[in-house]
């Protein structure tokens, strides 16, 4: 039975490469075996600076084309330049997620101090309630905020580089 499915593999393999070949007659061999072989994104998930270079160079050759156009004529493979598209939004979304939180922790912190400082100089046990629970609701929305979920470490590592050379990215966004 071994022998039958080795047998059955190796046919399906050899007409794959013939369709292959009379897909693209004018290849050579090593030219059509690329078109088969794809992009492998490292098992880590974590982007390099040659990985970034790539991003760049396509991003700079965009101009008017669609990322598949854009990659082709840069000369990088469009499966691994969208690996690493998303890659990069991710780390974005990342760095920016974090410059929310940050903010938002220092509103709530000045919201909070604020209505303390209110608590203090009210006068009515009806005012000190009211105050006491909106104080104790902002508390519970802050403390929400950092219980949020740790980011995976390849994207952590991945927004550091990324934060690097945020400008150059955004610059060439579309």
């Amino acid at each position: 039975m071994a022998v039958w499915t080795l047998a059955a593999a190796a046919a399906c393999a050899v007409s794959a490469c013939r369709r292959e070949q009379t897909a693209r007659p004018g290849l050579p061999r090593a030219a059509r075996l690329a078109v088969v072989f794809r992009f492998q994104p490292p098992a880590d998930g974590q982007l390099t600076e040659a990985h970034l270079d790539r991003y760049l160079r396509v991003r700079r050759s965009s101009a008017g084309r669609s990322d598949l156009q854009a990659a082709r004529s840069a000369g990088v493979d469009p499966d691994e330049y969208a690996w690493i598209r998303a890659r990069v939004i991710e780390a974005l979304v990342s760095l920016d997620s974090r410059k929310v939180r940050t903010a938002s922790e220092e509103t709530y912190a000045k919201t909070i101090a604020s209505l303390k400082k209110a608590r203090q100089s009210a006068r009515d046990r009806e005012t000190q309630k009211t105050l006491d629970e909106q104080i104790a609701g902002l508390e519970r929305e802050r403390a929400g905020l950092k219980q949020v979920d740790a980011a995976p470490i390849s994207v952590t590592l991945n927004a550091k580089l990324i934060a690097r050379h945020r400008a150059e990215i955004e610059a060439l966004s579309p």
